[in-house]
């Protein structure tokens, strides 16, 4: 007879520590970031008085900064062992949320939030070296897909608590934050190994490039371009596709909500158990997929004024994100060198930045002279080149890098 606990206690097993430590740590942190998002301009706006076009720009100062304090923050990654940088970052994190609940001027705000996003920078590559250096690469995708699924569970919950705490009192979201962040340093600090300090090797290929030289950083490159077109894509439908269903539907901003609902419930139930179905398939074709799944989401958003009918492409949309998006990450540590791994993933990542900081402007701009339907098939465009190419260069990759499938 199936026994459930037995069955939960080895699939517990069958992932060291260090994955659980981070589900704490995952769900803790974007439940709290989730609190925060909704009320942001506003908190901004009224509670410390700054105006509107100030507030925009404070908002978008992070995401650029982070461009440049990534790259530099994947070099350190490589240079010191990764658990004590870990808690540098969070411990960075959580002293800039503990001023923000207290910041009484723009200026402070505007500093707190961009050490904020220097702490952030450099946790994220730092966080994914370190899994790539304690996860079996057969295990790299569902891990992955775990701690996305944890980030799901904090993001369908985060706003309407936050909504909550808004109303009785906004510094109190700040201060859960900066909590949560400094439990999950705590944990990091009892449960997470440290890792061997990562070193240069000498037995690579003859062909390969030396560490250090521009070769050495063509791949993490090549793949950080590639992956612009679903950054952009992402990019619109977190900004521009407001205005878009604004002009196209009736009840635009319930839909919005239901629309991210959603696409929050199906990713809580279903992005494991998708990259644990589709892990015997190859990650190329995983990834160009994506890509084609984003593609028709795109046209969709351009053209359907039909709420039920967005809401199904939800469905899509999760299907694209569950199976492409991790397959990547586990791809970026199969091409990393282990002397380089934080560089990677700090160069691979840049593009969500570079695109949640120009994308939102530019897709502006032909939103307002030719339309939302003209700006999502622009970006379907895009995308559908982007499956194209990424699948072609996957293709050129595979038999030097070869698959491990877990199970």
């Amino acid at each position: 007879m199936h026994n459930p606990i037995r069955s939960i206690h080895r699939f517990i097993q069958s992932y060291p520590p260090v994955i659980w430590v981070r589900l704490f740590g995952e769900l803790l942190t974007s439940l709290s970031s989730a609190m925060i998002a909704p009320f942001l301009v506003l908190y901004l706006s009224e509670k410390i008085g700054s105006s509107i076009s100030m507030t925009m720009i404070v908002i978008g100062l992070q995401p650029l900064s982070e461009i440049v304090i990534t790259i530099v923050a994947g070099g350190i990654t490589d240079r010191f062992r990764r658990k004590p940088v870990m808690v540098i970052a969070l411990s960075l994190q959580a002293v800039a949320m503990l001023g923000m609940a207290w910041a009484d001027s723009m200026l402070a705000f505007a500093l707190l939030y961009l050490l904020n996003g220097a702490g952030r920078s450099l946790f994220i590559p730092v966080s994914r070296a370190h899994l790539a250096d304690t996860i079996a690469s057969a295990q790299m995708a569902s891990a992955f897909a775990l701690l996305n699924t944890a980030h799901s569970i904090g993001a369908a919950i985060g706003p309407l608590v936050g909504v909550i705490i808004y109303q009785f009192d906004p510094a109190l979201a700040f201060l859960f934050t900066a909590i949560s962040l400094f439990l999950y340093t705590i944990a990091v600090l009892w449960k997470i190994p440290n890792t061997e300090l990562p070193q240069h090797t000498d037995t690579v290929a003859a062909d390969q490039p030396a560490t250090g030289s521009f070769q050495a950083y063509r791949p993490a490159l090549a793949i950080m371009m590639l992956s612009l077109p679903v950054s952009l894509f992402y990019a619109q439908t977190e900004t521009n596709l407001q205005l878009h269903l604004k002009n196209t539907l009736p009840n635009y901003l319930q839909t919005l909500a239901l629309l991210i609902s959603v696409k929050g419930i199906l990713l809580l139930c279903f992005e494991f158990l998708l990259v644990k179905w589709t892990q015997h398939l190859n990650p190329r074709l995983l990834i160009a997929g994506s890509y084609l799944c984003f593609f028709v989401v795109a046209l969709g958003y351009g053209f359907l004024d039909s709420a039920p009918a967005l809401i199904a492409l939800q469905v899509l949309l999760v299907i694209g994100e569950s199976i492409g998006i991790t397959q990547l990450l586990a791809f970026v540590t199969r091409i990393s060198p282990v002397s380089m791994r934080g560089r990677y993933f700090a160069i691979t990542g840049t593009h969500w930045d570079i695109s949640r900081s120009l994308g939102p402007y530019l897709g502006s701009l032909v939103l307002l002279h030719f339309g939302g339907a003209m700006l999502f098939t622009i970006v379907a465009a895009i995308l559908l080149v982007g499956a194209w190419t990424i699948n072609a260069y996957l293709r050129s990759k595979e038999k030097a890098f070869p698959l491990e499938q877990e199970g």
